[in-house]
């Protein structure tokens, strides 16, 4: 979400709250989307296999109640898995469909307020989103948010679409036409907090529904994890049942009335794991498609699994993320990057976990290895496209956009920048080497600034070299094969006596390399 890194802790509540909770969830659950509107340090190995096998992670139900039968039938191909690329869209600093339309508080010179990015403006997009190869878009949320909420995380209504972006018949008007296209939609959602000065802390009815002003402070203290106010933000108390019942009922409005795929949870390890197993429950028993990902900043991945034991189908992966970050720079380490693999084996479903290099609580990659920015930013976009999870590009990355942190890695879309990007074509390239090749993963060698890795999928093989350094490097190691293709030039591999390779690598390079 918003301006922090810490740890995750577990959690745990009051058994007799939980029972509570969860009755109510089940007398809701009758008269769903009614509600009214009230405003470790592993030691690397040289050989790690990811099997890619897909899982099915959804509530079970009975597809013999007719609401199954009818849900099945309406979203038989809705659910997203690791063969999608979601694409990231910051909806203010995407697309403008109408600058002179633009609210008075649009101020395009001042990167903390709204700055006239639009849905209309994303509808108008939706064919360059799918020429970059991608099957779904992750908007931050749309919902009417205080002044300056320009990223969406201060909300203020949860049911209207905030006047800047739009209204709700232009989101469905994108939900439809992304849905023509083959993209699906996930919207960003939030249960943690309101925006600053909501009106919810004026009214009487809702004294209740937040917890005691707290800063949090020491992030291994499990109360104040998920009590405390994060960034000052008016923190919810969803140990509440009224609290609880509305955003059940409002999450599954938002489904009912817009058709979308699926919720990015925000500040999900800052919410009791029982009300994410109660919410996903309800979620999927009459969506049984439909597709949660939580963001759940936490290098740990057992502490990560967790939140998939709750009905959460995705994680952002940010154990991957660090090992990513730190295997592609200047000072590259990339037995950091093999550990991060080797640790997959915590999860119950890798393959649908969000894996990526940027994002808007991240700095760009493009700003983190200023000599050789380009290189190493394809380097890391090779890795998240073809290894086997959900790989999330954030808006912007495909053009190489460059930003350090928070506001600058929020910079509007650099359309002009599009026609003349050396990185797009190089995009839409990895795109296709995912369509074709993805699917198990297998590390064949490292050493500490390079790593060879072989992906596959049916009988399509490829083997993918990297070097790091930004010298030439003599790389050689064991593989066997007919013969080995240059992807890009289509020529055969000279020397390659088909049980060994040795090769040369240029500077910060990457080699692929079809397996016959």
């Amino acid at each position: 979400m918003l301006l922090y890194k810490n740890k995750h802790l577990k959690f745990d509540l009051n058994h007799r709250m939980h029972l509570l909770i969860f009755v109510l969830l089940l007398v809701s659950s009758v008269t769903l989307g009614c509600s009214s509107k009230t405003d470790e340090t592993i030691n690397p190995t040289s050989d790690i296999t990811v099997n890619s096998t897909v899982g099915s992670s959804d509530t079970s139900t009975d597809e013999s109640t007719t609401e199954a039968t009818t849900v099945a039938t309406l979203y038989p191909e809705t659910r997203i898995t690791k063969d999608d690329v979601i694409y990231f869209i910051m909806v203010d600093r995407f697309s403008d469909s109408n600058p002179e339309a633009n609210l008075p508080d649009v101020d395009k010179n001042n990167l903390r307020a709204f700055q006239g990015g639009d849905l209309q403006g994303i509808i108008n997009q939706l064919d360059y989103i799918k020429a970059l190869g991608a099957t779904a878009i992750w908007l931050s949320p749309i919902m009417e948010n205080g002044p300056n909420g320009y990223h969406g995380y201060w909300i203020y209504d949860f049911y209207k679409v905030d006047p800047h972006f739009g209204d709700l018949n232009t989101f469905k008007e994108l939900v439809k036409q992304a849905h023509e296209k083959g993209i699906k939609v996930v919207l960003d959602y939030i249960v943690n907090h309101t925006g600053y000065d909501s009106p919810w802390l004026s009214n009487p009815d809702k004294k209740d529904w937040f917890h005691d002003n707290i800063t949090i402070s020491n992030w291994k203290d499990k109360k104040e994890i998920e009590n405390g106010w994060l960034a000052g933000l008016p923190d919810l108390d969803q140990s509440n049942p009224e609290v609880a019942t509305y955003f059940i009922d409002n999450a599954l409005w938002w489904i009912d009335e817009t058709g979308i795929d699926g919720f990015r949870l925000d500040t999900v390890r800052h919410v009791p794991h029982t009300f994410w197993q109660s919410f996903s429950s309800a979620i999927k028993s009459k969506y049984p498609n439909f597709f949660l990902m939580g963001e759940v900043w936490d290098e740990n991945p057992k502490t990560l699994e967790s939140y998939h034991q709750d009905g959460i189908d995705s994680i952002t992966n940010y154990s991957l993320f660090n090992g990513i970050e730190n295997g592609f720079n200047s000072m590259a380490n990339m037995f950091s990057l093999v550990n991060a693999v080797n640790k997959e084996k915590a999860f119950t479903h890798p393959e649908l976990n969000a894996i990526f290099i940027d994002n808007h609580d991240n700095s760009r990659f493009m700003s983190l290895n200023p000599r050789k920015a380009l290189e190493y930013t394809k380097q890391a976009l090779t890795f998240l496209y073809s290894y086997p999870a959900i790989p999330v590009v954030y808006y912007g990355t495909e053009i190489a956009m460059a930003g350090g942190f928070d506001p600058e890695n929020r910079k509007f879309m650099a359309w002009d920048e599009v026609a003349d990007s050396e990185m797009l074509p190089f995009v839409k390239m990895l795109a296709q080497i995912r369509k074709d090749y993805m699917g198990n993963f297998r590390e064949v060698y490292h050493d500490k600034a390079s790593i060879a890795y072989e992906i596959s999928s049916g009988e399509n093989k490829m083997l993918i070299v990297i070097n790091s350094l930004e010298k030439e490097k003599d790389i050689s190691f064991d593989f066997s094969a007919n013969s080995l293709v240059d992807y890009e030039s289509g020529t055969s591999l000279d020397g390659y006596n088909g049980q060994s390779l040795a090769m040369t690598l240029p500077p910060v390079a990457i080699k692929f390399l079809i397996v016959k």
